[in-house]
């Protein structure tokens, strides 16, 4: 993570920057497991891109992946009561949507069941305000979570997945549901870019 102050006041590509970047980190007596599991996340789903065309470099992003996931739910906390001067810009309201989205990758990524089992029996219902969360956010995933989870469910189930946590998906694909039918009502979707893409 760096330092917003300094990043804030020179835009451009770190190819070509000259400026001192000092980096602030996250560790075990300062964690920040919304910030290690977003990154658990986007190396699984990188991992996936890969798997064919880089399996070495897949397998790398994987392990990298896992052991960010099993940080991130080892040592609890968000990163900017470890971080306070990075409140002010991009303050983080909870670090447990983080967790469900980077295990939901996880799942995609490796289809070992401890994920699966981690989104719909161990966490699921303790961590999840589901709801019907009507945005995707930088600091709130849990709707891409849901349809992510979704997807298990639409491609079948696993027969080693357990009746209770098909049944969770099951939840799931409903809120997934309601997110794509609430996102994709005329006066929403009436609203968009020239690139197609839907207006906020």
């Amino acid at each position: 993570v760096g330092d917003p102050d300094i990043d804030h006041k020179c835009w451009e590509r770190p190819e070509t920057t000259a400026e001192k970047r000092p980096t602030i980190q996250i560790n075990t007596t300062h964690p920040g497991s919304d910030v290690a599991a977003e990154t658990a996340a986007a190396m699984a789903a990188a991992s996936l891109v890969f798997k064919n065309q880089d399996p070495h470099y897949s397998k790398l992003l994987l392990d990298h992946a896992q052991k960010l996931f099993n940080f991130a739910n080892s040592y609890p906390g968000v990163y900017t009561k470890s971080i306070p001067s990075i409140k002010d810009y991009y303050n983080s309201s909870g670090f447990v949507d983080e967790l469900l989205w980077a295990a939901a990758w996880l799942y995609h990524a490796t289809q070992d069941r401890y994920y699966i089992s981690y989104v719909t029996v161990l966490h699921g219902k303790m961590f999840a305000n589901w709801d019907n969360p009507t945005w995707f956010s930088w600091d709130n995933k849990l709707a891409g979570t849901q349809v992510l989870l979704s997807r298990v469910n639409f491609f079948g189930i696993k027969k080693e997945i357990s009746m209770v946590e098909n049944m969770n998906l099951q939840m799931y694909r409903r809120t997934a549901e309601a997110l794509m039918c609430l996102t994709l009502l005329p006066p929403v979707t009436s609203q968009k870019t020239n690139g197609t893409f839907v207006k906020a």
